[in-house]
């Protein structure tokens, strides 16, 4: 009896583990799977690039082309420039008609001409002595074709003297500083390629109405060869505009050779 009933019970045992046994392999193998899981190696990430120092590149030279006629244009100058080694520049210059210093278009140029001449002129004195100021606008471009290099020491002078009128100047055209002078009464010259302007004030210009933006006609404009620098196929083209307000006036002349190109007033007439 004993052992039948053994025999029953470990029959009764092994059936219900029978019936177990899938759900047990199934969590043998959740285990097994969990097992292999915990052993696969990390999934590699790359590493994160250094960080890299970035350098400023330098602006892009301005293009360089001939200034196309303005509205308000009185003169034109063209010229070659060639230096002792062969450069060569195309120059052109562009009179613009005379202005009135309060008028609002010409506060910049005020600025221009205070800046260089320090407490020596104001505002009160342009308006004082009834001022107005002509600016002059030039090119320098080499020529297609010329492959030779400008030299650092061949200068392009312009005019009017400083000897006569306060100039004031920007971008290429500037003053020899070194002198210590004030700026403005310093003659203006440029090296090499580029765009800039210069800025005359002439006093007295706004008194008579009748002759307002003539007293432009008292001088002379144009271009002058620095050492080592010559000019050639120069030109001169007045508009109608600059007829209109005064050009050519009484005694105007031609200065045209290889060291000079400028056209106005023999003898230049001088504010000091």
């Amino acid at each position: 009896m004993f052992r039948m009933g053994t025999v029953h019970l470990l029959r009764r045992t092994f059936v219900v583990m029978s019936h177990s046994s899938p759900i047990i392999a199934f969590s043998l193998g959740l285990a097994a799977i969990t097992s292999l899981a915990g052993c696969t190696a990390p999934v590699a990430v790359p590493p994160s690039p250094s960080p890299t120092t970035t350098t400023a590149q330098p602006e892009p030279a301005p293009s360089l082309t001939p200034l196309p006629r303005e509205p308000d244009a009185t003169l034109l100058i063209r010229a070659i420039a060639t230096a002792e080694n062969g450069a060569k520049l195309s120059l052109g210059g562009m009179v613009h008609r005379s202005v009135s210093h309060e008028y609002p278009g010409t506060q910049t140029i005020n600025t221009n001409v205070i800046n260089d001449c320090g407490p020596n002129l104001t505002n009160g004195i342009f308006a004082a002595d009834a001022w107005s100021f002509t600016r002059m606008q030039v090119t320098a471009i080499p020529p297609s074709g010329s492959t030779e290099v400008w030299p650092d020491d061949g200068r392009v002078g312009y005019r009017p003297s400083a000897d006569n009128v306060y100039v004031s100047s920007r971008a290429l055209i500037q003053a020899d500083a070194a002198t210590g002078d004030l700026l403005c009464v310093q003659d203006k010259f440029s090296v090499g390629a580029g765009k800039g302007a210069f800025f005359v004030g002439i006093p007295g210009d706004t008194i008579d109405l009748d002759n307002f933006n003539d007293l432009w006609t008292s001088h002379t404009w144009g271009f002058t060869a620095g050492a080592g620098v010559t000019l050639s196929d120069c030109s001169f083209e007045i508009t109608s505009l600059g007829n209109e307000y005064g050009a050519p006036g009484a005694g105007w002349v031609e200065v045209v050779d290889a060291t000079s190109c400028y056209i106005g007033a023999s003898p230049e007439r001088s504010i000091f």
